[in-house]
């Protein structure tokens, strides 16, 4: 890319005095980035077949749409170009350079790349479908299409692992956000098996998906957080100004030369950036962060680091800046209180998130900080006297929010790493379970486990061994009572541990 031209001098006064301490911090920005680049592994073939889709108005063609498929013919790839009513289209599918249009009588249309004349969401999500309305003119659309002929090559950016996803197998969906933030098909969900779907050549590598995933399940090969971590140690004790390359590549361009307290920090992209690795960068630098925006970043994650700073240091931390006032937000931009804190033990990042916040509040209260969708923070609350301590909450969270401890029959719940998705509640079968998404309280209660009701341990009848509590038992008990009411041999098993049932129900009379 053309950043790795320029990304060393363009935007950093050269007559500065500290303009060598600053390149070196990006020369080494880069060499870790450059160090995690991927090959191109995949490949496409696309050929000259071009659908253009449009909606027939009494059959009739419109001229602009025949104009236009005449100057694909007479172009200098010769396009094949067909003309396809959407209108009779009932399936659309494939990827780029292997589309099939499959029509109401059940015939079909297989081209490479096609051309919307009409308005569709979910078609424009395809990579290798454009809308004529992105484009200023017929030969800016035709030079896209014939750029696109030849072998196409894409890379795996995005890695998935399922262990602690919310929606990969579950019996209800709860967490698609992966799949509701990504702008094509580069993922999506299989709702009749509960599966997330990966196409890699509809990927743009915005890296949406990762900044909204709650659990860490999926990874920006390119920069991995590992990467990431690199880069921030590199910028202690300094003011940054933070951008993606598509933001410092306008920049170049308009000249812009950045307030000699900025130090660039250049990535990839910023949507993948979630609450922790901006915390990080806070405290990682000691100052507040500068950030270009150019429509590239996740607004709820710094929206809601921005309510946690105000509640405590009344201002916001992260200051978005646009063109023109960059270098007046760097005057505005202060110290921040600096936290070293490493998650050695690759915890979820919601873990060392709280471990951040908990240094910013100590033993104070300094209220609530809202949560802004998608990125939900909350707390649930528990009919204790309904509750039977059944655990299937227990089962259904897989980040640990909720645990039971076997010492004292106790069901417990740590807020700060719950992420509100809302399986526990859901699962309970006694429905006694409610979920707060309000926001993260600023207290230290918040980030430490609480308890949210308790029962007596139940002893078997026969060997006093301890293996259920009073409630479950006692709910057994009344379900079966009627079932049981004419054998007592059923009625006492319900009592009894597992190894005494057997005995119970084999005992001579």
């Amino acid at each position: 890319m053309i950043i790795n031209k320029h990304i060393k001098t363009e935007l950093i006064d050269k007559t500065l005095p500290n303009y060598n301490t600053k390149l070196k911090i990006i020369e080494e920005t880069q060499e870790i980035i450059d160090s995690f680049l991927l090959d191109s592994t995949k490949s496409a073939d696309i050929d000259n077949k071009v659908a253009l889709l449009y909606s027939a108005d009494n059959d009739e063609i419109p001229s602009i749409i025949t104009n236009f498929k005449e100057s694909l013919e007479e172009s200098e790839h010769k396009f094949n170009a067909s003309l396809l009513d959407i209108n009779n289209i009932t399936l659309f599918s494939g990827s780029f350079g292997n589309f099939t249009a499959t029509f109401s009588d059940d015939s079909s249309a297989t081209f490479s790349q096609a051309v919307l004349f009409v308005h569709d969401d979910n078609l424009i999500r395809f990579n290798g479908v454009y809308s004529v309305a992105d484009f200023e003119s017929p030969p800016a659309l035709i030079e896209c299409l014939g750029k696109n002929i030849g072998t196409y090559t894409y890379k795996e950016v995005i890695s998935y692992k399922d262990d602690y996803c919310q929606y990969n197998e579950r019996r209800e969906k709860h967490c698609a956000k992966c799949v509701d933030i990504c702008p094509t098909f580069g993922v999506g969900g299989d709702d009749s098996i509960m599966k997330l779907v990966f196409s890699h050549i509809d990927c743009i590598s915005c890296g949406a998906c990762i900044g909204v995933c709650p659990t860490n399940c999926l990874e920006y090969e390119e920069l991995p957080k590992e990467g990431l971590e690199e880069i921030i140690d590199l910028y202690k004790d300094t003011k940054v100004f933070l951008c993606d390359y598509s933001g410092y590549e306008e920049l170049v361009n308009n000249n812009i030369i950045l307030d000699e307290s900025l130090t660039p920090m250049v990535l990839p992209n910023i949507k993948m950036l979630n609450e922790n690795d901006y915390l990080t960068i806070l405290q990682t630098s000691g100052y507040d962060v500068v950030i270009y925006n150019k429509n590239s970043i996740l607004e709820s994650v710094v929206s809601f680091i921005n309510n946690i700073t105000n509640q405590i240091y009344n201002r916001d931390s992260l200051l978005i800046a646009d063109i023109h006032n960059i270098n007046e937000l760097s005057n505005k931009a202060q110290k921040f209180a600096e936290y070293l804190y490493k998650n050695r033990y690759s915890k979820p990042y919601r873990e060392s998130f709280s471990q951040r916040i908990q240094y910013m509040i100590k033993d104070k209260d300094y209220g609530m900080a809202q949560s802004i969708a998608p990125t939900y923070y909350g707390n649930i609350s528990i009919n204790k006297e309904k509750c039977t301590l059944c655990l299937s909450c227990v089962g259904a969270c897989n980040v640990n929010a909720i645990f039971a401890r076997s010492d004292d029959f106790s069901l417990r719940f740590n807020p700060s790493i719950c992420t509100t998705c809302g399986y526990c509640v859901d699962s309970c079968p006694e429905k006694v379970i409610e979920l707060h998404r309000n926001g993260m309280e600023l207290n230290s209660n918040y980030f430490k486990s609480k308890e949210l009701t308790k029962d007596e341990p139940f002893k078997c009848v026969e060997c006093g061994k301890v293996f259920s509590t009073k409630k479950s038992i006692d709910k057994i008990a009344t379900m079966m009572s009627v079932a049981f009411a004419n054998d007592p041999k059923k009625l006492k098993t319900l009592q009894c541990c597992s190894d005494c049932k057997v005995k119970v129900m084999f005992a001579t009379n």
